[in-house]
């Protein structure tokens, strides 16, 4: 290798170096503004609300340590008719609140305070939500993790 070719790798490598450096001290002085994940809150979950009009919702939901999840929906209306539908989107934790996006419907996260009640059972109350129906503050469930639940998957994605 020539003098000036391997001054030109030098010169690459210190360059990235800096700039690994400069993102890293950027994580480092910012640590309540990067998301991370609950690993209580990964696996398989399900849950249950009651609507005002009488719908009783039920869902399975699976959070993948990758932060994203997957959620079935079924819907049982009252006359007895049942819809349901499918749900994936991304998950993570800011500012000790549970995040959660839809990949398709909304260009801002779904927010939660949350808090575990029993080992296995968490309770959410919805904070923020752009174009949800509920005001924020009046829509609590919960979830228990499903007993079968699978190893967490890392690096699959939706």
């Amino acid at each position: 290798m020539k003098k000036s070719q391997y001054r030109d790798v030098i010169k690459r490598s210190i360059s990235w170096i800096i700039v690994i450096g400069l993102i890293g001290c950027k994580l480092i002085a910012n640590p309540l503004q990067r998301p991370s994940l609950d690993v209580k809150l990964i696996g398989v979950w399900s849950g249950e609300y009651l609507e005002q009009g009488g719908t009783l919702k039920t869902w399975v939901q699976t959070r993948n340590a990758d932060g994203t999840y997957s959620i079935d929906f079924s819907l049982k209306a009252p006359d007895g008719t049942i819809q349901s539908f499918t749900e994936s989107g991304h998950w993570w934790i800011k500012e000790n609140l549970f995040h959660e996006q839809t990949l398709s419907e909304t260009p801002r996260p779904d927010k939660y305070r949350y808090f575990f009640k029993k080992k296995d059972c968490v309770e959410f109350d919805l904070i923020e939500s752009e174009g949800y129906a509920e005001e924020a503050g009046t829509y609590r469930f919960s979830e228990c993790l499903v007993a079968d639940s699978p190893p967490a998957v890392f690096g699959e994605s939706i």
